[in-house]
Parts: structure tokens; C-alpha cells; sequence
């Protein structure tokens, strides 16, 4: 049995379309749907109630009161009786017609978890330009904070269909409206049976859009609170720890080679980069990532060696563009370095410790 959850507030003007959507795939006879919703003012649940006696749908009805959208997801869950759950908005962003594609998809693939997919191939997105910079900047933080969202392009999705059996022992605790991320992190599934299909992602046409800026900061709160689940924020410590180590053998074998050995400054620089890239994966390895260690201990470094080649690069380009448009040089500096340290840890995780 399939559990259709849909969150709402004050969606009134949209649930009508869905549930005449919904009514049209025959399949949906055969499920539950149960619609969740946040003490909505506008007649949401009224209308529900008529319409799912208009379309003989099988429709359960809560009213979460003061609950966000992802805990009234989580309450839902606990009222589900399915084996097979999806999760989907009610503003026709995310089209009903894809549900039983993404069913097929979970048993045919014999996934745990099937997701449509807004950063796949073949998937279309119509954000604002604004939206399309939070979603790349929680994208990237996702990965590095929360480890085994790595191998998911849309940790962020508001759409997929999972197997029930995965909540088994999670304690589900979210803030906000990134459930998928909560389930992701806490859940128990294997990591090579998640499927991502695509499709196309609209803005909403009616109703008011939940996409604002309280509700973007709440979304990297919640993001650090999962950190600290997985206790990932302690291995990104160590590893600035040692970053930080470097940067005083750097500047300490400099200002040696420079004033006591008389080489020239930028062969002392060379040779001191060098050695602070050389002594910082050393000690990552046996430390931040000990855990991790496979294959040779060469091509490790070599790896390591590259991506800080990169990074150098980054960290110039940033520190040459934000001056240039009248920012002091030493904030920008710093700015390159937040940057490059973020970079240096994903490039860390997902390549050359993976």
C-alpha cells in the first residue's frame, strides 16, 4: 500500500487541481493520502474534505496546528499505513502524475528511496535567480556536513517515494522544510539504493510561495544541527586545526629559508608551500581521516597535492574579483580562504579520501 503525505497551509487555492489530478490516475484508488496541515486559515481542510467525497478518494485529514512543514511530514509518517511512502507538496509544483514512475522506479531499481530530481539531467528548474544561488550554497554545505547525502544531487527535494521500513529506529528530529535531508541523515538504507529520476520543477502559480528568507536561514540551521547528528562538524574542525598548522609552517620555513639560509624568496615560498601541503596531509591522514584511508598512500597525496593546486587558484581569483569591485584586499584574502577551506574538505571527502 502506497501513503501519499501532503503538507499544506492556506493552500486553498491549489488543492482543488491537485486532488482533480490526483483523481485521474486510477492507481491512486488503491492508496491513502494524508494530508497534513498547518492550522491553515483559508478553508484548506474544509475543501479537502469535500473534495475527497467528490472523487471517492481515500483521504485522512490532521491538522498539526502549530507544527512546520517537515514535523507535520514527520506526523504523518507516524499515521501512514503503507509500506511505501511519498512525500509531496500541495502547489502542483510537484506533478502527481510522476508518482507511480517513481513507484516502478523503487522496484524495478529495488531502491530504498526514489527522488525526483531537480539537479539530474533531463530535469528543468524555473528558480529565481536568488533561489538558484541558496540552492547551490546548501547543496555544497550538504555534502560536507552531512556525509551521507555525498552521492544525492538534490539532498534538498520535496518529492520522492521510500520504503517505511527505513524510519525503523530514526529519531526524526527537523526544523523547517528539508525532511528529505533529516531522512537522509538519520535513516537506515543502503547508500547504493537511492535513485534520482528528473523532472520539471516550476514556480507555483497560486497561493504564496513558503521560500523566504527566515525560512532560508532556519533550512542552514537545521543543516549545522545535522552536523552535530553525524558529528562531522568534529572532523571539519580538525581538519582546520590542521590547516591552521600549516599556515605557521609556511609562514615560519619562509621567513627561515629567506633570512637564515639566503635562498631567494620565492624558492623559499615554493619550497614552503610544498612542505605545509605535504605536512597537512600527513597529518590528515592519520588523524581526520584515518577511517577513511584506502589504496596507495602516494596516490593519496598526489590527489591531496592537486586539489590544493586548485584551491590556490580559487583563492586568487576570489581575492582579484572582490577587490576589484572595492572590497579591501585583506577581506577578500579572507574571504578566499573561507572559501578554499570548504572547497578543500569536499575535495578531501569525496575524492581523495573516498
Amino acid at each position: 500500500m502506497l501513503s501519499i503525505i501532503i503538507p499544506t497551509k492556506n493552500e486553498a487555492s491549489n488543492i482543488g487541481k491537485l486532488f482533480n489530478r490526483l483523481n485521474k490516475i486510477k492507481k491512486i484508488k488503491n492508496s491513502e493520502i494524508i494530508l497534513v496541515d498547518s492550522d491553515s486559515k483559508d478553508n484548506t481542510r474544509t475543501l479537502a474534505k469535500k473534495l475527497s467525497r467528490k472523487y471517492k478518494l481515500n483521504v485522512r485529514i490532521f491538522n498539526t496546528g502549530k507544527l512546520d512543514l517537515s514535523n507535520s511530514v514527520v506526523f504523518g509518517f507516524k499515521k501512514a499505513r503503507g509500506d511505501m511512502i511519498c512525500v509531496m507538496d500541495a502547489d502542483l509544483q510537484h506533478p502527481p502524475e510522476m508518482i507511480f514512475l517513481m513507484l516502478r522506479k523503487l522496484e524495478k531499481e529495488k531502491a530504498d528511496i526514489v527522488i525526483a530530481s531537480r539537479f539530474v539531467k533531463g530535469a528543468k528548474i524555473g528558480f529565481s535567480a536568488q533561489r538558484v544561488v541558496v540552492s547551490k550554497i546548501y547543496r555544497f554545505l550538504a555534502k560536507i556536513f552531512v556525509p551521507k547525502s555525498q552521492n544525492v544531487r538534490d539532498p534538498a527535494a520535496g518529492f520522492f517515494v521510500f520504503r517505511k521500513k527505513i524510519l525503523k529506529n530514526a529519531k526524526l528530529e527537523p526544523v523547517g522544510f528539508k525532511i528529505l535531508l533529516e531522512i537522509l541523515a538519520k535513516t537506515e538504507y543502503g547508500v547504493d539504493k537511492i535513485v534520482e529520476i528528473p523532472f520539471s520543477f516550476k514556480e507555483r502559480k497560486k497561493g504564496k510561495s513558503k521560500f523566504n528568507f527566515k525560512q532560508t536561514c532556519v533550512a542552514f540551521k537545521h543543516l549545522l544541527k545535522l552536523s552535530r547528528t553525524s558529528k562531522e562538524h568534529k572532523r571539519f574542525l580538525k581538519f582546520c586545526i590542521i590547516g591552521a598548522s600549516g599556515l605557521i609552517i609556511n609562514e615560519g620555513l619562509l621567513w627561515t629559508l629567506t633570512e637564515f639560509a639566503g635562498l631567494f624568496y620565492l624558492l623559499s615560498s615554493v619550497i614552503a608551500i610544498e612542505t605545509s601541503i605535504l605536512s597537512n596531509f600527513v597529518l590528515n591522514d592519520i588523524w581526520t581521516f584515518r577511517r577513511e584511508r584506502k589504496g596507495r598512500f602516494l596516490k593519496r597525496m598526489f590527489k591531496f597535492n592537486i586539489a590544493r593546486i586548485f584551491a590556490l587558484f580559487i583563492n586568487l581569483g576570489i581575492l582579484w574579483l572582490l577587490t576589484t569591485i572595492g572590497i579591501h584586499y585583506l577581506i577578500s584574502n579572507l574571504v578566499g580562504i573561507a572559501m578554499v577551506t570548504l572547497f578543500t574538505y569536499l575535495s578531501s571527502l569525496l575524492w581523495v579520501w573516498k
